[in-house]
């Protein structure tokens, strides 16, 4: 995944030296002792939320994918059952885990009237985001708040 196609252009997006590492799945209380001392942030049926890791659900949250993040590295969540399929991203060009180029650009959370999220606070459309973009014939997209 060291070289790939640029994503859409409209979209104004950076380069990054990153390294991939894949935890791959994992049962649920086990992915919530790794994201210990990170931020998350998901959307549910109860709306869109970020918080730290330690407010997540004890139970499998009702979503497809939560993003975490700390100061060293980004974490991709997908939902699958009782379990998740995890993957994180660590900036920079050392360390261990595959070489990749991620696509770095700005984002928010879904507009004022835009429904697909259920009810989003006020607060919500105040946020941005920094999505680090892995493209290829498996892309997948890691997200911190950048607030």
């Amino acid at each position: 995944m060291t070289t790939a196609a640029s994503p859409s252009p409209r979209y104004e997006a950076t380069l990054t030296p990153a390294r991939l590492h894949r935890h791959g799945r994992m049962p649920w209380p086990e992915v919530r002792a790794l994201l210990a001392e990170t931020v998350c942030a998901w959307s549910d049926l109860d709306g869109f939320h970020v918080a730290p890791a330690d407010h997540l659900p004890q139970d499998v949250p009702q979503t497809t994918h939560l993003w975490a993040w700390d100061t060293q590295r980004f974490l991709r969540i997908r939902i699958d059952g009782r379990d998740a399929l995890v993957a994180a991203l660590h900036p920079g060009e050392s360390g261990e885990g595959e070489p990749v180029t991620a696509y770095v650009r700005h984002g928010t959370p879904w507009g004022p009237d835009d429904k697909q999220a259920g009810p989003l606070p006020d607060a919500a459309h105040t946020l941005t985001f920094e999505l680090l973009e892995l493209p290829g014939p498996a892309p997948a997209t890691f997200v911190r708040s950048t607030a």
